[in-house]
């Protein structure tokens, strides 16, 4: 072999050997995120999910105090999903007119998620953390500050996609414990601050979905956080297990609970009547009047909550076989099933 082939077969050598140490680094950088973003798939229209395995972070995002804004939040997601290299957008407020009812009845829970329409999409998103509970939930990308027009499509988009991990919105862990945050018409929006690390709305349904078996052990995680409102608007959950379903709502950092299987858009552990939340109020009375037996009886009963320009998905999760069930923009003939976790 001449000189000069034998220097070229030392360079494609060494260049081969670079870029297998480059894509072992990379490998076992993101190793975690690119097999999440490999599951990135769209459904339907305007649908999407993906599954991830591994640790997305939420235990470390927990030990360094959570964070009390939208904004802060968005600046941890984006360090540990891309280890540095993206800027995740972010806004404290989402300019949107919101309803939404929970009901736990019958060995299920059902949520309308009910918001104004702008075309945005929507995830279902399965984890499956190395220390907590398996759980399926389902988000919107428009609470990720993206916009309505957003759509995972490629390169970064996947990285992105995947802090909705961070957002979601209801869902149900391999133990049976549902939860839904819903707007809260007359809640309290101002500011507090007290000793305990803080999470925003969103990321106290995350964490009760992470590490919380029942409701009582939901509760007691809660009250070790001071939880603020997000995306400029105050919330309250719905959380039940199939022996106990409460709300959950805060107000001056103190949390308050009150024994409910409905929940609306109203506050519950105060009487605070008005205009505003008369629909909300007349909402909930409807779903009380209703006694569900099974399954098909709870579908009924939050799709007669439901609104046809309004209700973005209908969720209804199964506790006896931990499947979620959904229907979107109203469109009870085209359900989509998925388990908590394969078996």
């Amino acid at each position: 072999m001449s000189a000069g082939k034998k220097i070229a077969a030392g360079v494609i050598a060494l260049l081969a050997i670079g870029l297998g140490v480059f894509l072992y680094g990379g490998w076992q950088m993101f190793g975690d995120e690119l097999k999440a973003i490999r599951s990135l798939k769209m459904i339907e229209d305007k649908v999407y999910t993906f599954t991830y395995k591994g640790d997305y972070g939420f235990k470390g995002f927990l030990e360094q105090g959570g964070a009390k804004t939208d904004a802060e939040m968005a600046v941890y997601i984006a360090g540990f999903l891309s280890k540095g290299y993206m800027k995740m957008p972010s806004s404290d407020e989402v300019p949107m007119e919101a309803g939404c009812t929970a009901l736990d009845a019958a060995g299920a829970f059902g949520r309308n998620f009910d918001f104004e329409d702008q075309g945005q999409s929507v995830v279902i998103v399965r984890t499956e953390p190395d220390d907590g509970y398996k759980s399926i939930s389902t988000s919107t990308f428009a609470f990720l500050g993206f916009g309505p027009d957003w759509h995972p499509v490629a390169g970064m988009d996947g990285f992105m996609a995947l802090a909705s991990i961070y957002v979601p919105l209801d869902g149900m862990n391999e133990k049976g414990l549902c939860v839904a945050d819903l707007i809260e018409l007359d809640g309290d929006t101002a500011a507090f601050d007290t000793p305990k690390p803080d999470l925003t709305i969103v990321g106290a349904i995350r964490l009760v979905l992470d590490y919380a078996a029942s409701v009582d052990e939901a509760l007691e995680l809660l009250e070790r956080y001071d939880v603020h409102p997000s995306i400029g608007k105050a919330h309250h959950l719905s959380v039940a297990d199939g022996k106990r379903a409460v709300a959950v709502e805060w107000k001056d950092g103190r949390m308050h609970v009150t024994e409910t299987s409905s929940v609306t858009n109203h506050c519950l552990w105060e009487s605070r009547p008005g205009e505003m939340t008369a629909e909300s109020r007349g909402r909930l009375e409807a779903i009380r009047n209703l006694s569900p037996v099974n399954m098909q009886d709870c579908l009924d009963a939050i799709k007669s909550a439901s609104y046809d320009d309004f209700t973005i998905w209908t969720a209804l999760f199964d506790r006896e076989t931990l499947e979620g069930t959904w229907y979107f923009r109203t469109d009870w003939d085209k359900p989509v099933s998925f388990e908590v976790c394969d078996r």
